[in-house]
């Protein structure tokens, strides 16, 4: 399969895409194939992405660098802001109604069920403060969640809400059967991450939204870790609100995030504050009270960030260019490459003990003999790796533009 296309004003090198999706390795199953078929050349993954041509750089979950598209991008947009100002308007317009229409398809999601806001925190807490919360009503989480998840939950505690912690099990996996049993008949919120930041476990999120609508308890789903990097279909999972990102695995610009939330929960959440974009008529300046504005939007306060309203569609018009099938096999082949090495490093990889359907792109290494540390980090700077160092553990995320090469640089570091 192979790709010719332009993005933006930045010319993408030809490049050819093999079709390798039923090869060995391809699924998350910790067996790694050693002819692994390579997406691109060195010279064209660094065309697509600079960071490449000084890092062998596996720490896209803290942060994925940006592709030359979705830089490009969004400098035209600042170019064209310093030279055209607000005529430019109907181009802005036009790019951001865009950019909702395209993230509803990448997503999984209807235009209508997408609003794009500051981050995804930012997108969380309208769900968090969405609520008429009561004294008494409760909400689960797993304990070990990302900080923007549960802050905005345990913030719930000055309104009489219970906040409900499920601890993860020694191997880091959660488990969809202690969440469901931790609802009980005053719980009205369940939230929680479908890739573990920590970890990499995946969530059955199907099965915990299928358990969620028979309680008819609300269940908000964090996708930053898998949006990017794993397909995702929020219609077929079933949660009623979601969130992602654009800076992790989209590999676009910081400050921009999503809100998804299913057309027939809306009426589940109220806007927790009202701003211009928020009503129906947001430029009617002379007619201030209105309703609010249909399905998502209405959770719009302010003005978009355009430069990274431009960056996103071009970051996506790459992924869809590169083929999102494509990009999950690939992810899955450099994470079971990474398993499949850490014994040769005396370290294990948490996931090795989860089935396969729990297994993402993300791994988490161990080593007990000789935990890694401060001294790894700086081994790793010296040898330009870049993975993450976290309370003895090492995750590394890598992503479709990784080759073989960056994986054996690290396990090189760790010897």
């Amino acid at each position: 399969m192979c790709v010719v296309s332009v993005i933006g004003n930045f010319p993408m090198q030809d490049f050819c895409l093999p079709c390798h999706a039923h090869s060995i390795g391809c699924e998350p199953t910790g067996r790694y194939n050693a002819a692994m078929p390579e997406i691109m050349t060195q010279p064209e993954r660094a065309a697509l992405f600079p960071v490449i041509r000084e890092f062998h750089y596996l720490n896209n979950a803290w942060r994925g660098p940006i592709s030359a598209p979705a830089a490009e991008a969004a400098k035209d947009y600042i170019d064209g802001l310093a030279t055209r100002g607000v005529t430019a308007w109907d181009d802005w317009e036009a790019a951001f109604e865009s950019a909702h229409t395209e993230l509803a398809h990448f997503i999984g999601a209807d235009r209508d069920e997408v609003q794009l806001l500051a981050n995804a925190t930012d997108a969380f807490t309208r769900v968090s403060l969405g609520f008429d919360w009561q004294p008494g009503d409760e909400v689960v989480a797993p304990a070990n969640d990302y900080p923007g998840v549960l802050r905005p939950l345990l913030a719930l505690e000055r309104h009489g809400v219970i906040v409900r912690l499920v601890p993860a099990r020694d191997d880091g996996s959660v488990s969809v059967a202690e969440l469901i049993a931790a609802i009980t008949p005053a719980t009205r919120l369940l939230c929680a991450s479908l890739v573990d930041f920590r970890t990499g476990f995946m969530l059955d999120a199907a099965a915990l939204a299928k358990a969620c609508r028979a309680r008819k308890v609300a269940f908000a789903l964090d996708c930053v870790q898998a949006v990017g990097a794993l397909r995702l279909d929020l219609h077929a999972l079933g949660c009623d609100f979601a969130t992602v990102a654009a800076r992790k695995y989209l590999n676009s610009l910081d400050a921009l995030g999503g809100l998804y939330v299913r057309r027939d929960s809306l009426g589940l959440l109220r806007p927790h504050s009202a701003g211009t974009y928020s009503v129906r008529e947001p430029f009617n300046f002379n007619q201030l009270r209105q309703e609010w504005a249909e399905g998502a939007r209405r959770f719009m306060i302010g003005a978009p960030s355009m430069a990274q309203v431009y960056s996103l569609r071009a970051a996506m018009a790459l992924q869809q260019q590169v083929g999102r099938d494509t990009i999950q096999t690939r992810v899955h082949e450099l994470a079971n490459l990474v398993e499949a090495l850490a014994p040769s490093v005396g370290a294990k990889a948490l996931r090795a003990a989860w089935p396969a359907a729990n297994r993402s792109q993300i791994v988490t290494l161990v080593r007990p003999s000789r935990p890694f540390g401060p001294d790894t980090l700086e081994a790793m700077k010296r040898a330009r790796v870049a993975a993450s160092v976290r309370h003895g553990a090492l995750r590394v995320s890598p992503h479709w533009y990784n080759s073989e090469p960056d994986v054996a640089a690290l396990m090189s570091v760790l010897r």
